[in-house]
């Protein structure tokens, strides 16, 4: 396959999404189904989705005229793979994609079909999913995700091998190839998991246990004033918190154990909050500092 990605400095966000999901290449299947894919994005909605890409451009650390606000990212099948491709692989595929990339980004996903070959658009926040850090790659690691992205379709399906594109290799010692094999491994894991919790909710209607976790996380972080705050709310809601390399890492829901960085609260995310209940402490001692001078001045005068 082969991946294209290109950047925006405007924020014309309804521009790309409208066409992604009313252009005439949109495909759909012979039951008339498609699949629209929202990662960190609520509601189903174009006018929805714009609204929290603009929102999540709020919390951005390194603010400059020509940041990038979002990318077009463009995954395309060879045209010989077409008899091979399916509604249902292009959708497994996109996922996978998103997991590969980042997974603390903001994405929608939609397939399309025009020119005798399939390919998915992407749109995707210049931004982590409120962090504030920026989600663009370096040469090296775009070259990494695209063989990613690949070994997992040469994994999965096999038969979609015109989609084949012969990266540069670079010579390797064993320890490094067990290395990559074995976060490959991980990623790949990662992917089956959200592909079987995406399944359970098409079946049953209802969210799943880390939607369930994420909607706790996201209410206790909005009212926390700080890391420790933060944790301590979650113990209030039920989720109790497990320590490893001498600090709490992760939450325990129904048993389950799910690792706080991997489910979008990165340690940075938490020190923010420390950071932020800092700058409200200096700024109320600031204000006590101020008004009792005021206060000192006015006694002298009446004095």
């Amino acid at each position: 396959m082969i991946i294209k990605i290109k950047s925006y400095k405007r924020p014309q966000y309804k521009k790309l999404l409208n066409y992604m999901l009313h252009d005439e290449g949109r495909l759909f299947n012979k039951e008339k189904r498609s699949f629209v894919i929202t990662h960190n994005l609520r509601g189903n909605s174009i006018n929805q989705w714009e609204t929290q890409y603009i929102e999540n451009e709020t919390f951005r650390l390194r603010k400059r005229k020509d940041s990038v606000l979002y990318t077009h990212e463009i995954i395309s099948f060879h045209k010989d793979d077409a008899e091979n491709i399916s509604l249902d692989k292009l959708e497994l595929m996109a996922r996978a994609y998103i997991q590969m990339r980042k997974i603390n980004g903001m994405f929608v996903a939609i397939p399309h079909f025009d020119k005798d070959h399939y390919h998915i658009h992407i749109c995707a926040s210049g931004l982590e999913y409120h962090t504030g850090k920026s989600l663009r790659m370096t040469k090296v690691e775009f070259q990494k995700l695209k063989k990613d992205i690949q070994n997992y379709q040469l994994e999965h399906f096999p038969e979609l091998s015109k989609s084949v594109v012969r990266h540069n290799n670079k010579v390797k010692s064993k320890e490094q190839e067990r290395g990559q094999d074995k976060k490959r491994s991980k990623e790949n894991n990662e992917v089956t998991k959200t592909e079987k919790e995406y399944q359970f909710k098409l079946r049953t209607g209802r969210a799943t246990e880390k939607e369930q976790i994420i909607g706790i996380l996201k209410t206790c972080y909005k009212a926390a004033e700080s890391k420790d705050d933060f944790f301590k709310k979650l113990n209030e809601c039920g989720l109790k918190t497990y320590i490893r390399g001498g600090k709490i890492t992760g939450i325990i829901f129904e048993n389950h154990k799910f690792r706080l960085s991997r489910i979008g609260f990165t340690e940075e995310r938490l020190e923010e909050l420390n950071r932020t209940f800092k700058r409200g402490t200096e700024i109320n001692k600031t204000r006590e500092v101020k008004d009792r001078n005021e206060k000192d001045k006015n006694i002298s005068r009446n004095l």
